[in-house]
């Protein structure tokens, strides 16, 4: 057997919760281990097993369950706190001013007339992180990559897509992020790129402010400026759809490709867009938002576009509208302009 341990650091606000989320949050090793497991898929599994498909991987690493008999991985995690501020918060008692770009991105957290938005947050500290593997010891490295992965692109918990929950390494036992990255068989399938950032707060106010001038449409006062933007055709044509405006019937959607469900709020009603025709199912976004500390405690704000995991070519979405019920064809040409970006810089 072969025991890693790791020190870890959260960065942002990490909504990550057990059994009672809204009052209590918590690092659990189930979560460790479901961001392993993602990045491990995302990223190919390893290429030193490359004689192996991806499920036979993940199997003997992770375990699986198949027919009548599960397989038992040869992994365990552990985690065990050290120094994590724990307190109930809203986006308002972070300090996400409403209207902001962090406010923007943890809006499911702002408190209104109908919810509380107070869930319990770890705000800052650090954990440590154990790995006993029980299998071949030729994949040491391999794991000490995997986690170094996860580490530098990983994040916990509720809004961890969208800057919340971040990671980054608090210890010198992290392999170097380009040689972790070697280690995996299909490194291509994420793209990354970078805004400037001097800390972690103006990291979530950097993307904040990115992802709203690539979705809003521009039509209220305060988006007045953004007309003239390259995305705002993109977002006024789904704005248009949603309120059943008139050439919009054959229209592609853009947005869906951002992730869904969609709630669109207009003076008719709420419409809402989601994948599947009864109305349910969830698409988690595949652009990752992610404030970064780097090992030589730079800062930056990264724009992960997972490519492994885009909209697929051909699915359709379904909208639910006061007007009625449709389906529309999804363009990926929203998500293509945003990696194309001239204000994203490539990372590293």
């Amino acid at each position: 057997m072969i025991l890693q341990s790791y020190t870890l650091e959260v960065i942002t606000p990490c909504f990550c919760g057990g059994a009672e989320p809204t009052q209590r949050a918590e690092i659990r090793p189930a979560s460790i281990r479901g961001q392993l497991r993602w990045w491990f898929r995302v990223l190919g599994g390893f290429k030193s097993l490359a004689n192996l498909t991806l499920e036979q991987q993940e199997a003997m690493i992770f375990g699986a369950i198949a027919g009548d008999e599960g397989q038992a991985g040869n992994l365990t995690v552990r985690v065990c706190d050290e120094k994590l501020k724990l307190s109930r918060k809203d986006s308002e008692g972070l300090g996400y001013i409403p209207f902001t770009p962090p406010a923007f991105l943890t809006f499911p957290l702002q408190k209104t007339n109908n919810m509380d938005g107070t869930r319990g947050v770890i705000e800052s500290g650090s954990f440590k992180l154990s790995l006993l593997w029980r299998g071949d010891p030729r994949l040491d490295e391999d794991l000490r990559a995997l986690t170094s992965i996860v580490a530098n692109l990983g994040s916990l918990g509720f809004r961890a897509r969208r800057a919340m929950g971040a990671l980054a390494q608090a210890d010198n036992q992290f392999l170097p992020f380009g040689l972790a990255m070697d280690r995996f068989g299909n490194p291509w399938a994420i793209l990354i790129r970078k805004l400037q950032a001097q800390s972690a707060g103006d990291a979530i106010s950097k993307l904040g402010g990115w992802l709203k001038s690539c979705r809003t449409h521009g039509r209220s006062g305060q988006n007045h400026h953004e007309q003239q933007s390259l995305f705002f055709q993109y977002a006024k044509n789904d704005h248009d759809i949603g309120y059943n405006m008139a050439g919009t019937s054959q229209s592609a959607a853009f947005r869906p490709a951002l992730g869904l469900p969609i709630i669109q709020r207009t003076k008719q009603g709420t419409n809402q867009w989601n994948e599947r025709q009864n109305g349910s199912g969830r698409f988690a976004s595949p652009i990752i938002l992610r404030p970064h500390k780097d090992s030589n405690g730079k800062w930056h704000a990264l724009v992960i576009f997972v490519e492994a995991r885009k909209w697929p070519e051909g699915k359709q979405v379904y909208l639910k509208m006061q007007a009625g019920q449709g389906s529309r064809n999804v363009s990926l040409d929203l998500y293509e302009a945003m990696k194309s970006d001239e204000r994203l810089q490539p990372y590293p």
